[in-house]
């Protein structure tokens, strides 16, 4: 047991704990919002601090293990802010204003007798968590925009049955390799659950046409037709015809029409429909 620290916990708990709440609402909770529930994980995690600050000697290594309750009680903490857009910096700052005042309270416990070992311990600790908690913050946040790009994902290509036997698909946005795959599962299954005869590409949203854009619609098209739905593609603006002409890109047995209501119309004659007005002469 490290006895300087030992009682820095028993005489100062309340008073370093207060301070760096304190300390955190001014500085760091006024840019962002400040749960209940945050004071609480603050407080646990000073605990497991003062704990691992207790229960090591000067001359040890430290490293933290993510197996520990100190790592576990950061890691939700920084959880918490990621949500809530922080940056990594305010973790680090936290931390590095809480290191400041524990090293305060150690030199005031011995004025006269400055503790070299524990303070080299108090540096070895805090540097250790701060490489943790930027690692952990970095991987956190990586995780959360994947989880809100795949969300999007699933937004950005909706398809749509607009007709017994015909579905839309209005694409909108840059067309890479992964939102070609999807674009291409999700398309499968609706053509496959709803029987569909036609399907309806539309390119309206799609700002560039190019080689790698119209390969990933090639395989969508064909995969489409493997299920017995024709493909009608509508939306392609000038600049992007020209560009295709000039690529030498052609889509074979596509059926393309300039706009949506075209296709529209074009897919309900394939499957022997077609929109008609109402006859206004109504017996009486």
């Amino acid at each position: 047991m490290n006895t300087a620290f030992q009682r820095l916990q028993r005489d100062r708990r309340g008073e370093l704990l207060a301070s760096w709440l304190q300390h955190l609402t001014a500085t760091f909770d006024r840019h962002h919002p400040h749960p209940p529930s945050l004071d609480v994980q603050r407080e646990v995690l000073f605990d497991a601090l003062l704990s691992t600050l207790t229960s090591g000697a000067p001359e040890n290594d430290f490293r933290v293990d993510p197996e520990t309750d100190l790592a576990r009680h950061l890691n939700r903490l920084i959880a918490e802010q990621a949500r809530q857009l922080a940056n990594p910096s305010d973790t680090i700052g936290a931390l590095l204003a809480l290191k400041q005042l524990v090293a305060r309270a150690l030199i005031d416990m011995n004025p006269q007798t400055p503790m070299i070992e524990d303070l080299q311990w108090l540096d070895r600790v805090f540097d250790g968590l701060s490489l943790f908690a930027f690692k952990s913050f970095v991987d956190i946040r990586e995780r959360l925009i994947a989880e809100q790009s795949l969300s999007l994902l699933e937004l950005s290509t909706p398809v749509l049955r607009v007709w017994s036997q015909i579905l839309l698909l209005p694409l909108v946005g840059v067309i890479d390799t992964q939102r070609a795959r999807q674009i291409t599962e999700r398309l499968l299954e609706a053509i496959a659950l709803h029987e569909a005869r036609v399907t309806i590409l539309d390119l309206t949203g799609v700002p560039v046409l190019d080689t790698s854009v119209a390969q990933h619609l090639m395989k969508t098209i064909d995969a489409a037709r493997l299920l017995g739905s024709r493909v009608v593609m509508t939306g392609i603006s000038p600049e992007g015809a020209q560009t295709l002409t000039k690529l030498g890109i052609r889509f074979a047995d596509v059926i393309s029409r300039a706009t949506l209501r075209a296709g529209l119309a074009e897919a309900l004659l394939l499957i022997d429909r077609r929109i008609a007005p109402i006859d206004e002469a109504r017996p009486s």
